[in-house]
């Protein structure tokens, strides 16, 4: 079953009436600059605004992935708080412009019944629609809807083809794949470390993080020793795809990427190579849109609001991605000050467009392939090691898009 609409208001202390939230001065600090500039601006547009939010019912993605002996190696956790949270804190800008702002939440089975409940939306004055949706899923419902007057933004789809797929009504404010893989590789090269093993899943995820990962290295030029294919297979004839031992025997390398979308094989990786070397990828050094200890810019703040709001449950990429696609569209229907759809959807894919993302740098859509350009962060499991882009990369333009697939690479298919 779908939510309905969630319109969230202030009291006059401040504080949110869904659980009482304070908002802090340094979230207000931030926006109140913005709801200034509207103000003295004047507002052309008086509106109740919906922001549509699809996902999967019962999406196993969400689901705590527990192995056989209970340990839990995804933590469970719906990223729609995400963007939830991104609308209530963004009530002080939209009030700055007489604007109503709630959250539909929507869920449906399959493409069809996705098509079928993002037409509802659709007809119902929804504009901007983000979805929660695996990459085939993606593909489908944005394919189908194409030419409907509605911008959906991709939040938890990683997958680098459906930015190469030019749909006019699709953004991305999830990280790309390589966007990931081109982080990692910055910070290896500039630790020298440029001999890379690759082990690689049988899994279709595995190999689209492997892809990545390898167009990364080759751009770096950098020397992959070898890529070899694990297993969960414990038979003894699986032994040397499935021994940690085994299968990072007979090579020299700096460090080893492993491609293991869903975790069971690389959780025993560390510490278990043949060299004694750095593991990435999967596990160990990990890329990310967020992770919770980060603690610049603000990113704390970002944090323990969303630890409030999910009851303790600490912030992961998705979230992230949830929560400034919110931002970017209440951003958008308050500074285009307009109820024509198109000078709405025209403003959040121009350069105008300008988010705080806790990055330290404010954020907007590459005009080619609609993906959100923004940092991404190298972490281990509780500490963050770096955010890239790294010193010293540097662009002809902007240098954020050293991560991610470049104009000049970009090809539509």
């Amino acid at each position: 079953m779908g939510q309905g609409p969630l319109t969230l208001t202030l009291s006059p202390q401040g504080e949110g009436t869904r659980g009482r939230r304070r908002f802090t001065p340094r979230l207000l600090s931030s926006l109140l600059p913005l709801a200034a500039s509207l103000l003295l601006s004047g507002a052309a547009f008086s509106a109740e605004i919906k922001i549509g939010y699809l996902g999967l019912k019962d999406d196993p993605r969400y689901h705590p992935d527990l192995v056989y002996t209970r340990i839990e190696i995804a933590p469970g956790g719906n990223p729609v708080d995400g963007a939830t949270m991104g609308v209530e804190e963004m009530k002080v800008v939209s009030d700055a412009v007489d604007q109503q702002v709630g959250l539909d939440h929507q869920e449906a089975t399959d493409a069809a019944s996705l098509v079928a409940k993002l037409d509802q939306m659709v007809k119902a004055g929804e504009q901007f629609v983000i979805l929660d949706l695996p990459a085939e899923l993606v593909d489908q419902v944005a394919g189908q809807t194409r030419e409907w007057p509605v911008t959906l933004l991709n939040a938890t789809a990683p997958e680098d083809y459906l930015r190469q797929r030019c749909y006019p009504n699709l953004l991305h404010t999830a990280a790309s794949d390589r966007m990931l893989s081109d982080a990692m590789v910055q910070l290896l090269r500039t630790r020298n470390w440029t001999k890379v093993l690759m082990l690689v899943g049988s899994e279709p995820r595995d190999k689209a993080m492997a892809a990545a990962f390898r167009a990364s290295a080759e751009r770096q030029r950098f020397n992959i020793v070898d890529e070899r294919e694990f297993t969960l297979a414990t038979d003894p004839a699986n032994r040397e795809k499935n021994n940690s031992l085994l299968i990072t025997g007979n090579a020299d390398y700096d460090v080893v990427f492993v491609a293991d979308h869903q975790g069971e094989f690389s959780r025993y990786l560390p510490y278990d190579t043949q060299l004694p070397r750095l593991v990435v990828g999967s596990t160990g050094l990990v890329a990310s849109e967020w992770q919770w200890s980060w603690d610049r810019d603000g990113s704390t703040q970002v944090t323990s609001r969303f630890e409030k709001l999910t009851d303790g449950r600490r912030m992961t990429g998705q979230d992230w991605s949830s929560w400034i696609a919110a931002k970017a569209v209440v951003t958008a229907y308050a500074k285009a000050r307009s109820g024509d759809y198109q000078k709405t959807a025209d403003y959040i894919r121009g350069n105008r467009l300008k988010i705080d993302g806790a990055k330290g740098v404010q954020l907007n859509f590459r005009p080619w392939d609609g993906q959100m350009r923004f940092p991404i962060v190298l972490a281990t499991h509780n500490a963050v090691i770096a955010e890239a882009p790294l010193e010293g990369f540097l662009h002809q333009t902007n240098v954020l898009d050293t991560l991610g697939t470049d104009e000049p690479e970009h090809k539509c298919q």
